[in-house]
C-alpha cells in the first residue's frame, strides 16, 4: 500500500511538469492592442507639423496639476489644435466620424480637392472637345470698388504724417495651404492678407497705415517677444495708434467652419482673440465688442466669436495700447482670395469706426 501511494503520487507529479502552462490568450490581445496603440501614436505625433507640442503639455498637467496652475501659460498654445483628446481620436481612428469624412477616407475620389494635390488620380474624363469660342468667360471683379463692400462716403483725405492704424504679425509665416500651413511667400500667408488690408484702408478710406513684415516667427515660442519689441519701436516713433492690430489665421481642418459667402464671393470667417491678463484688458475688450458687433451688422456670418484667454502668451501684447485688436482671418484650409475678400470687409468695418463720425 505504501508503494502503490508514493508510484501514485509520483505520477501526479510526472502529470505536472508535462502539464502546458496555462496561456491567457486575453492579457496576450490586450498587449498587442497597447502596442499597436502606441506605435500609431509614435506616427501620429511623428506626422503632426503643428508647433508647441500641446498633447505633451495637456498630458503633463494631467498627470501633475500643480504645474497647470502655476505654470502653464494657456497663451502659449492659444493656436494649436493637436490635443490630447485629438491625438486619441486620431489614434483611434475616430476623428473622422462623420458622414462626410467617413466617405473622404472610404472613396478617395471625393476628398477635398486641397488635400489631394500631391496625389494622382486614375480617373480622365474626355467626352469631347469644346471650342474655346464656345465658352462664355466672364472676368472675375478684381476691384473692390465694384462690390457692395466698399462705401464710398466713409473715404476723407489721407493724412501720411500720423499713422492711424498699424498692423503687424506675430506669427508672420502662417500660410493659407493646407500642405503648406507655413510659408514666407507673401502672396499666400498672412502678411498678403495684411498688404489687402493696409491698401484698402489707405487708398478707399483714407486711413493711414504703417504693415510691418518682420519675421517674427524665427522661434515660434518667442514670436510674441520680438513681435512686441516691434510694436515698441512703432509706439516711441509714432505715439499711440487708434488701431493696433495683429493679423492671424487660425489652424480648423473643416473648412466649413472658417468660410461663408459675402455678396457671392467666398470668405473666411475672423474670430477676434483677447487676453484677460492685459493691463488694458478693459479698454482692448471695448473695442474688440465694438468691432465685432460691426462685422456682425454689416457682414452676418463673418465673425464667429471673440475668444477670451485668461492668460495670454505676453498677453498678446495688448498691454501695449487701448486700441490693440487681434484676430484670425480663416484657416490654412481657406484660400489667400478667401481671406483677401475678409480683409476688404475689415477695411470696411475699420472705416466705419475710426471715420464716421
Amino acid at each position: 500500500m505504501i508503494y502503490m501511494s508514493r508510484r501514485g503520487k509520483k505520477g501526479e507529479i510526472n502529470k505536472r511538469i508535462k502539464a502546458k502552462p496555462n496561456i491567457n490568450i486575453g492579457l496576450i490581445i490586450l498587449i498587442l492592442i497597447i502596442g499597436v496603440f502606441f506605435i500609431r501614436l509614435g506616427n501620429v505625433l511623428k506626422n503632426s507639423k503643428e508647433r508647441g507640442a500641446f498633447a505633451y503639455v495637456q498630458l503633463l498637467n494631467l498627470g501633475m496639476p500643480i504645474i497647470e496652475s502655476q505654470v502653464y501659460d494657456e497663451g502659449t498654445y492659444a493656436e494649436n489644435k493637436l490635443s490630447l483628446k485629438n491625438v486619441c481620436f486620431q489614434v483611434l481612428g475616430l476623428n473622422n466620424l462623420s458622414y462626410k469624412g467617413i466617405i473622404q477616407n472610404e472613396l478617395s475620389f471625393f476628398g477635398d480637392g486641397e488635400s489631394s494635390s500631391n496625389t494622382e488620380t486614375n480617373f480622365s474624363f474626355n467626352p469631347f472637345q469644346i471650342s474655346e469660342d464656345s465658352i462664355s468667360k466672364v472676368q472675375v471683379n478684381t476691384d473692390s470698388k465694384n462690390t457692395p463692400i466698399y462705401d464710398p462716403s466713409l473715404k476723407k483725405t489721407l493724412d501720411k504724417s500720423k499713422p492711424e492704424v498699424l498692423i503687424y504679425h506675430s506669427h508672420t509665416t502662417e500660410n493659407y495651404n493646407a500642405s503648406e500651413p507655413d510659408s514666407l511667400n507673401e502672396d499666400t500667408n498672412v502678411v498678403g492678407v495684411g498688404d489687402v488690408l493696409a491698401n484698402e484702408l489707405e487708398e478707399n478710406y483714407g486711413i493711414s497705415v504703417i504693415h510691418d513684415k518682420t519675421n517674427n516667427c524665427i522661434s515660434y515660442n518667442d514670436s510674441y517677444t520680438r513681435s512686441g519689441e516691434v510694436v515698441d519701436k512703432y509706439l516711441k516713433q509714432y505715439g499711440d495708434f487708434k488701431m493696433v492690430i495683429d493679423l492671424h489665421r487660425d489652424s480648423v481642418e473643416d473648412k466649413a467652419a472658417t468660410t461663408t459667402e459675402v455678396d457671392g464671393m467666398s470668405a473666411s470667417k475672423i474670430m477676434f482673440v483677447n487676453a484677460e491678463n492685459s493691463t488694458r484688458y478693459p479698454k482692448n475688450k471695448e473695442l474688440t465688442e465694438k468691432v465685432f458687433n460691426k462685422t456682425s451688422e454689416l457682414f452676418p456670418g463673418l465673425p464667429i466669436k471673440i475668444l477670451t484667454y485668461h492668460r495670454g502668451k505676453n498677453a498678446f501684447n495688448q498691454s501695449k495700447s487701448d486700441g490693440c485688436l487681434l484676430f484670425e482671418i480663416g484657416s490654412h484650409t481657406n484660400t489667400p482670395d478667401e481671406s483677401k475678400v475678409t480683409a476688404e470687409c475689415m477695411a470696411r468695418v475699420i472705416a466705419e469706426v475710426l471715420n464716421k463720425k
